[in-house]
């Protein structure tokens, strides 16, 4: 069969990356741009042994589901993938995901915690685009294609918040005119609550010379307060050009602000950050006591945990990371957490800062990167902490640390996704295990 064929289907489901399933032959065929209850044409893209790939050409009978994109850039522009589904429906399927996952490893449920949801636009306050210099000395900057190197030029971006949308469309004149002798490769733009952050990362450090005008060129362009940063490509982080004293800063509740700077990691959704420590500590209702905050980053969920709990012990792996969280706690006055360094991979150096097999702890939180908390699993598992709250940002190795809980006793008391971002496949959930 030629792969430029137009082949008809029916889609059934939805992939975990957001592709219409469909069946030519009893064959699975996984279809960009198709959703469940369609009929569409597609177009080959790959012929594999047991499953085949394609793009939609034509939708023949639409899913009530399906509505119009708002972005123009979206049928080329990898930063989304679920645009032509309702909000609402996007919400569903995640929450299922999260569910499908937990059945199949076995896991049950006692109970679903509704998701937690926000605004579908305007959320993002930090992105990182490519840049690419034409050979005509123009510059396109975007997110690369899905699958590809590929940079979609944008000139607006709707998921981006106020501030960074407006940058967006000012970037290209402000690199031509100013950085061309740098070689930029990538520009992150992030929006704190009383200022921005243009962060850039280039093959040499402007000099001194060069300074005022990089300054007042982008300050000129720029209506909101704005920072610039640096790193050339042999730094480790970044460094401030602008010189001035103010720090980056977001509400984590309306009692904490959390200081941060470029490179490090936030939440990128406001909102449902705000959102998400509320349920954790709803979830926790404890007062008094010791909880314990692996994976800790700049403290965002330990500095709330601080005001439920006597003594709050925040581990992270990154050095750095930790110096921002003890800045961070003594800026909130807060003085009833500590801060400690060890190696998560591998959870060696986690019997210090009072953890001795943390007898008297009565919760540990857990907020792990994409490839899950496998190294800290089996201290935890061993642990005689009745609460552990699972923070996860891909379900899979969530599902795959939880089984080392389940074998120790643990039961899953309660589970549901945070829409963290909104017109993407990405599922942020957070699940709740208790020791009877």
């Amino acid at each position: 069969m030629s792969d430029k064929l137009v082949v008809s289907c029916e889609i059934i489901d939805l992939s975990h990356d957001g592709r219409g399933v469909g069946r030519i032959d009893g064959k699975a065929c996984f279809i960009d741009g198709a959703l469940p209850r369609e009929t569409v044409e597609f177009r080959y893209t790959k012929r594999k042994r047991n499953y085949d790939e394609g793009r939609i050409t034509k939708v023949i009978n639409a899913s009530p589901d399906r509505v119009e994109p708002s972005c123009k850039h979206f049928s080329r522009c990898g930063g989304c993938s679920l645009q032509h589904l309702s909000h609402e429906e996007q919400v569903a399927f995640k929450q299922q995901q999260l569910f499908n996952s937990l059945d199949r490893g076995g896991l049950k449920v006692d109970r679903l915690l509704p998701a937690i949801s926000a605004s579908q636009w305007g959320y993002r306050r930090r992105a990182r685009l490519a840049v690419q210099r034409a050979k005509d000395g123009k510059y396109n900057i975007g997110f690369r294609n899905a699958g590809s190197r590929r940079i979609e030029p944008i000139t607006q971006c709707p998921v981006l918040t106020a501030p960074l949308s407006e940058i967006v469309a000012l970037l290209p004149v402000w690199l031509q005119q100013q950085c061309g002798q740098y070689l930029v490769h990538t520009v992150e733009l992030i929006a704190a609550d009383k200022a921005v952050a243009v962060a850039v990362e280039a093959r040499s450090l402007p000099v001194d010379d060069e300074l005022s005008s990089l300054l007042e060129s982008l300050q000129d362009k720029i209506k909101t307060p704005v920072q610039l940063w640096w790193k050339a490509d042999q730094q480790a982080g970044f460094t401030r050009l602008d010189k001035a004293s103010d720090r980056l800063s977001f509400g984590v509740t309306k009692d904490i602000q959390l200081n941060f700077a470029p490179g490090q990691f936030i939440q990128i959704n406001g909102q449902i950050n705000r959102d998400m420590v509320s349920q954790m500590l709803s979830l926790l209702p404890h007062r008094g006591g010791t909880a314990v905050d692996l994976y800790c980053g700049t403290g965002n969920l330990s500095l709330p945990l601080s005001q439920y709990f006597d003594r709050v012990i925040g581990i992270e792996g990154l050095p750095d990371l930790v110096k921002g969280a003890e800045y961070n706690a003594a800026h909130n006055n807060i003085d009833n957490v500590e801060f400690a360094v060890a190696d998560l991979s591998t959870g060696i150096d986690l019997n210090h800062s009072g953890l001795q097999q943390n007898k008297n702890i009565d919760v540990i939180v857990l907020d792990p990167p994409r490839n899950g908390a496998a190294g800290v699993m089996p201290w935890v598992a061993k642990s005689t902490v009745p609460k552990v709250l699972y923070i996860s940002c891909h379900p899979s190795t969530m599902i795959r640390d939880a089984s080392v809980l389940a074998e120790a006793g643990y039961a899953i008391t309660a589970a549901g996704v945070m829409d963290m971002f909104p017109h993407t496949t990405h599922i942020e959930a957070m699940v709740l295990f208790e020791k009877p």
